[in-house]
């Protein structure tokens, strides 16, 4: 089996995902419909200001995405005074996701904290750019095993190595970033959640590495995932994963 057979394998495996890069800017203050991190949310009328049920401290807002291809934005809220990691005994509400279908600047009315905010992320706009993705080595059984066992077969001692080599070949983002669809790049290992409706297995939604210019880290350097139900739209699961 040969180098040649593996990128074969490996090229039907990789999708579409939308990069998500932040810079820094005073403007993304204000409220928008677009991509952004920090200042004030898209909120409309009846919309007020999230609160924790656990430590009564008011959420932090995060950022929110904007799914083109859904006409939807989805507004994150995050409590960093528990700091949830998305385990099974934590109280819901910890941490918030808000959808809002086809969003306009005609709706938005201007929600604001009751207090400050120490953890608030720095303002920042978001640069969407194209990349083609491919899992990585933790999560790449469970799209195909046949490709983990070809890597062992070319280089049993470093057969991750024969992996990165080919998902580099193919042209496919091999770090970690913000991103929107495509696959989950884990820091400790691959997740798996079920719907808490239906029980069926959730799908990677998206995934928030600690950003620099937003000023936002997850425990150390690790990073947020999403996982959404396929068939209720509303359910999502986090999880938070740092090295």
């Amino acid at each position: 089996m040969s180098k040649e057979t593996l990128d074969e394998l490996i090229r039907p495996l990789i999708k579409n995902s939308v990069k998500l890069t932040l810079k820094a800017d005073n403007s993304a203050v204000t409220a928008c419909c677009e991509n952004k991190f920090g200042g004030l949310p898209y909120a409309v009328k009846g919309d007020i200001w999230p609160s924790c049920p656990t430590c009564r401290h008011e959420l932090t807002f995060i950022s929110q995405i904007m799914n083109e291809s859904a006409e939807t934005l989805f507004v994150f809220y995050y409590c960093f005074e528990c700091f949830p990691w998305g385990l099974g005994d934590e109280e819901q509400g910890q941490w918030l996701i808000k959808q809002y279908n086809k969003p306009s600047t005609e709706q938005i009315i201007e929600i604001t904290r009751n207090t400050d905010d120490e953890y608030a992320p720095n303002p920042c706009k978001v640069i969407s750019s194209n990349v083609l993705v491919l899992p990585d080595w933790e999560g790449l059984d469970s799209v195909s095993t046949e490709v983990g066992r070809l890597c062992s077969e070319i280089d049993d001692d470093s057969p991750w190595e024969i992996y990165d080599e080919a998902v580099e070949k193919a042209d496919c983002l091999n770090d970690y970033a913000t991103l929107l669809g495509g696959y989950p790049r884990y820091v400790q290992g691959e997740a798996s959640h079920k719907c808490s409706e239906c029980k069926s297995e959730m799908e990677f939604f998206a995934q928030i590495d600690s950003e620099d210019e937003a000023n936002i880290m997850w425990g150390d350097v690790g990073l947020v995932y999403f996982f959404r139900c396929p068939k209720h739209k509303d359910k999502f699961q986090l999880e938070l994963q740092c090295h």
